[in-house]
């Protein structure tokens, strides 16, 4: 219902949610691990990192910050392509009362 209204929205959700996931994955990769990971390599060892000790107290929380954010980015994104759990569910109805005309033996 949205989604026919407003394709504009979709477009906007889309590209909001696409730049979430690759931050999130570029922050997730930057993330000094205990074995050292990539964040290893631009500078890591005992306490540094690609952003120094107090920079992976601030990546950390941006980590957990853009991790809601997806979650509650992907559930808007589904509820305006979708249109919303009423059409969902008429949707299904509507296939279950044709199934048993199409199935003819």
């Amino acid at each position: 219902m949205l989604a026919e209204a407003n394709p504009a929205l979709l477009t906007v959700l889309g590209i909001i949610f696409s730049v979430n996931c690759i931050a999130l994955i570029i922050f997730v990769l930057f993330r000094q691990s205990d074995s050292g990971g990539i964040g290893a390599a631009f500078g890591g060892g005992e306490g540094g990192g690609a952003f120094g000790t107090k920079g992976q107290a601030v990546v950390d929380k941006v980590i957990t910050f853009m991790g809601a954010t997806f979650i509650v980015l992907a559930l808007v994104f589904n509820l305006v392509s979708t249109g919303g759990a009423k059409e969902t569910t008429k949707g299904l109805d509507e296939t279950q009362q044709e199934a048993p005309a199409n199935g003819g033996d």
